[in-house]
């Protein structure tokens, strides 16, 4: 029942209008499908979906999009100048 009431609280911070469109249905769906495919798989499917909306809605999505798409020349470029070794077994030794 706890993932039940945190699934709710996923619904329900879902922007307004996709709350008021399939909010109930996520509701049915989650407690016809929580023994068939496990409450835990379907709460964090909705907190995926949460994330979704919001960034969909907000327009950051784009500024995402940019960074990405506007960083992927200078890696391509300057990757080879970057020591790699070096980074990941910085990375290695801090985990």
């Amino acid at each position: 029942m706890m993932l039940r009431a945190i699934y709710r609280c996923l619904v329900w911070s879902h922007p307004a209008a996709f709350r008021q469109q399939f909010g109930e249905e996520m509701i049915w769906i989650f407690d016809e499908a929580a023994g068939t495919w496990g409450a835990a798989s379907l709460v964090v499917d909705a907190g995926m979906s949460l994330v979704r909306r919001w960034l969909m809605s907000s327009g950051l999505w784009k500024v995402l999009a940019a960074a990405i798409v506007g960083g992927l020349p200078v890696i391509i470029a300057f990757g080879t100048f970057i020591p790699w070794e070096s980074v990941w077994r910085a990375l290695r030794s801090a985990f």
